[in-house]
Order: C-alpha cells, then sequence, then structure tokens
C-alpha cells in the first residue's frame, strides 16, 4: 500500500513539475517583429479631378449671302491671318446667270469671305460646291493662345477650389503642366451636377481641344506632420478605434490608443497623443497581440 502511495505522488510530483514548465514556456515565448520609427514632413490630402482642354475664344465664320461655294482656300488645322481670305461664295443670282448669253457685262457674283481674327481653322461645315443660305455657318476659327482647361467639381467639394489658386495638370503622356484658378463659370452640369471652372495655364500651350487631364486640388495640408507607415496602425473591425503596438523596452509592447490624421498611399499621420523620435513602434507580427506582448526584434521595417 504504501509502494502504491509513494508512486502516486512521484508521478503527481512530475506532473507539476511539467505544468510548470509550460507555464513558464508560454510566458517567456516572444513574438518575432520588425520596428518603425515616426516621421516628421509634409503630408497633404488631394482631390483629383477631370478636366478637359478648350479654346475660349473662337470665331464663327457665316455665309453674308445665299449662293454657292465656289472656292475653298483653307482646310481644317490651317493658320489663318486677320482678313485673310478664306472662301469665295457665288451669289445664287450670279450662279443662275452664268451662262446666260444676255449676261453682256460678265456679272461674277463672287463674294470674298475672310478671316476676323489670326488663329488656326478648327472645323470647315461647307466644302467647295455646297449650296449656303445667308447666316449659314462656314468654319470655325480658333486663338491658339485662349487654351484652358474646363474643370468639373461636384457641388459639394467646391469650397476647396479658390479662384487664384495654383495647380498641378497632368496630361494622358505623364507630361504636367502649372495652372490657376481663374474663374468659376455660374452654372451647373444638369446631368452630373458638376460646377465648371477655368484652369489658365500659367505658360503657353499648344495642347488640341478636347484633351481629357487631371487636375489636382490641395483639400488639406500639414507642412510638419507626424507620421507612422500604414502597417503600424491597427483597428477595431468596424474602424472605430485605431491603436498602435508601442515598444516601453527592447522585449515588451503595449497597446497606445491613436487619433489618425490625413493619409497617403504607406503613411498614416497621428494628431494624438504626441510621440518622439525615441519611439518604436511595431510593424510587422503586431496583428492579434493583446495590451501587452513580449516580442523579439528582428530588423527595422523597410517600405517597398
Amino acid at each position: 500500500m504504501n509502494k502504491k502511495l509513494i508512486l502516486l505522488l512521484l508521478v503527481a510530483m512530475a506532473c507539476r513539475q511539467q505544468a510548470g514548465e509550460s507555464d513558464e514556456t508560454s510566458v517567456n515565448a516572444r513574438v518575432p517583429v520588425t520596428v518603425a520609427s515616426i516621421g516628421v514632413g509634409e503630408m497633404a490630402d488631394y482631390l483629383d479631378l477631370t478636366a478637359t482642354s478648350m479654346f475660349l475664344i473662337k470665331s464663327i465664320v457665316k455665309s453674308p449671302v445665299n449662293g454657292y461655294v465656289e472656292e475653298q482656300l483653307v482646310n481644317v488645322g490651317d493658320a489663318v491671318v486677320k482678313s485673310g481670305e478664306l472662301f469665295r461664295l457665288r451669289t445664287k443670282e450670279a450662279a443662275s446667270v452664268q451662262a446666260d448669253s444676255a449676261n453682256t457685262l460678265g456679272f461674277t457674283g463672287l463674294v470674298p469671305v475672310r478671316a476676323s481674327l489670326s488663329g488656326v481653322i478648327t472645323a470647315i461645315d461647307h466644302p467647295k460646291g455646297d449650296y449656303i443660305q445667308e447666316g449659314d455657318q462656314l468654319a470655325v476659327i480658333a486663338l491658339p493662345s485662349s487654351l484652358v482647361f474646363i474643370l468639373e467639381v461636384p457641388y459639394e467639394s467646391g469650397g476647396f477650389v479658390k479662384t487664384g489658386t495654383s495647380c498641378p495638370v497632368m496630361l494622358p503622356d505623364g507630361e504636367m503642366v502649372m495652372g490657376h484658378v481663374k474663374s468659376v463659370l455660374p452654372a451647373m452640369n444638369n446631368s452630373s451636377q458638376t460646377q465648371r471652372y477655368i484652369i489658365q495655364p500659367v505658360s503657353p500651350q499648344h495642347e488640341p481641344e478636347n484633351l481629357i487631364a487631371r487636375v489636382r486640388i490641395v483639400k488639406m495640408n500639414n507642412p510638419k506632420a507626424i507620421s507612422l507607415p500604414k502597417v503600424c496602425i491597427l483597428s477595431d473591425e468596424l474602424q472605430n478605434q485605431f491603436w498602435v503596438m508601442k515598444l516601453i523596452s527592447d522585449s515588451v509592447a503595449v497597446k497606445v490608443i491613436v487619433k489618425r490624421g490625413l493619409q497617403t498611399n504607406d503613411q498614416v499621420e497621428i494628431t494624438d497623443p504626441v510621440f518622439t523620435a525615441a519611439d518604436r513602434f511595431l510593424a510587422t507580427g503586431n496583428y492579434g497581440l493583446g495590451d501587452t506582448v513580449n516580442v523579439i526584434i528582428q530588423g527595422n521595417f523597410k517600405n517597398q
């Protein structure tokens, strides 16, 4: 009987010893992590909108008589000068008597049509031989120096666009030109409910009309923002609360609730609390950790 009791006591002691070692192992377990420090620099939030190139100044060339286009002296894309001849029209009356043997005076009825300004022909509406009536549009002349970009701004975002401010215009080929908000048109686009702003390029442009570009408007800017890599920021399922895991020693990290500000693709501004340059935060290995955790640092985090 004593032998059985002693054996049971030995087994119990062995189990306790194994349990103690297991608890000690779990307590001393450390999570491998990488760490990051705060950054200080300019951060901004932008509004990217669509703009379309357009010539503000155009001249509509109209027919002064009823008749026929006898000669077309220009084509689309041609540069013309003020008072330069564009068309020659033959009046309807002259065309009817042109082959009449009674027309002994040689009445031709040719009427020259001239440009009212110097520019570029952007449209020809009636080629040679067409019959036209008085007031019909013959062509359109655009003034190249009047090229602007018409910016479409949602009504609720109009407060971010200020006349006189500068803004970059990104063209489809990757080129960027600077412009400034010249004025706002007092009408809404009925279908898209956007208001139109005129963006005047700072330097003369030679872009075609109807070119779609992107305009970047600054919504908010902080030249000395304190930020962390986005991977350092954790949140609950509803994203109502945000926190970081901050190192309080080389091996222990604790949960700290934070408030966010501006955001970019890889950085998030921290507005509260105030951190210092010496503070370090978990960047990888931080997901799903408790309020306090033992960690082992494997290096510094590097943005890709």
